[in-house]
């Protein structure tokens, strides 16, 4: 990764949706340089998409939960699809593999500790989920995507 490539991908990790017209002024470069400098860090897969964050509170949610999620391989349960069905669920705003205690991390956005309960109940049901730990903080409290390395 040369000088613009890091500027270009701390930009990006700062705000998602900042233009290449802006980027390129922060970087004194043309527009077209950045471009094709984005475009070689995706075909090199250095930027693999982007996001964007919502305010939980502000779209009518109570409060964030984590699901920190151990999985079984017995009985041909395959952690890869326990992913796909999770990232396929409503309200589940970002889930991943881990390395460390847990395996799997779940985060969702939830109306109300009835909510969070049920939800922790269909994530238990799926094949293969053996273990579930979870956290939940009120929604007032922002996700700060800049600390995801997804």
């Amino acid at each position: 990764m040369n000088e613009l490539d890091r500027h270009i991908s701390e930009a990006l990790t700062v705000d998602a949706r900042l233009s290449f017209r802006k980027i390129a002024g922060q970087a004194d470069k043309s527009t077209d340089t950045v471009i094709n400098h984005y475009n070689q860090m995706v075909e090199r897969g250095e930027i693999r998409g982007s996001t964007v964050v919502v305010d939980a509170e502000r779209i009518g949610y109570e409060g964030v939960a984590a699901f920190q999620i151990d999985v079984t391989t017995s009985r041909g349960a395959d952690p890869n699809t326990i992913l796909e069905t999770l990232i396929k669920m409503p309200n589940i705003i970002v889930a991943t593999k881990t390395v460390g205690e847990h395996d799997l991390l779940v985060l969702a956005v939830i109306h109300d500790l009835p909510h969070y309960s049920q939800l922790g109940i269909e994530i238990a049901q799926i094949p293969g989920v053996k273990n579930i730990s979870s956290n939940v903080w009120p929604a007032k409290e922002k996700i700060c995507p800049k600390y995801f390395i997804i």
